[in-house]
């Protein structure tokens, strides 16, 4: 299926950035969907927004949203310099998905945003939607 197979995807893909994974706590600070509330900050967390089948032709043409983001407690800087990683690893890059073929890997969107944990402290994320558009003949 093109969502598990692109999350594996994007998950290789983003363990496999070396770069990157120096900024976090190893490859082990990369998530599918949510981070567990025991995950030690900075992390990566990336998920489908939407998208599907674009039904044009028989290639099955798919068309998806995904957002990734950087979590930082530091500050909105470390956040922005982690998500710069990622964004090195993927914007423009046609990644490999088992069972497809990758036209198309772009960041469309950009977002900042800061949350409040429980504690009161600040919980800065920077990240942005990518549409990832694939085929399989």
């Amino acid at each position: 299926m093109i969502i598990g197979d692109t999350a594996t995807a994007l998950y290789t893909t983003l363990t496999g950035g070396t770069a990157l994974t120096a900024m976090l706590a190893g490859t082990t600070s990369v998530y599918h969907a949510q981070a567990p509330d025991e995950a030690t900050f900075p992390y990566v967390v990336f998920n489908h927004q939407g998208g599907g089948p674009e039904g044009i032709n028989p290639s099955r043409l798919e068309n998806n949203i995904w957002w990734i983001r950087a979590y930082s407690v530091t500050s909105m800087l470390n956040a922005s310099n982690i998500f710069d990683k990622v964004d090195a690893l993927l914007h423009k890059i046609n990644i490999s998905i088992t069972g497809a073929t990758t036209i198309w890997c772009q960041r469309e969107t950009n977002i900042s945003l800061v949350e409040t944990a429980s504690s009161g402290k600040p919980i800065y994320t920077v990240g942005g939607m990518y549409r990832i558009r694939t085929t399989n003949t």
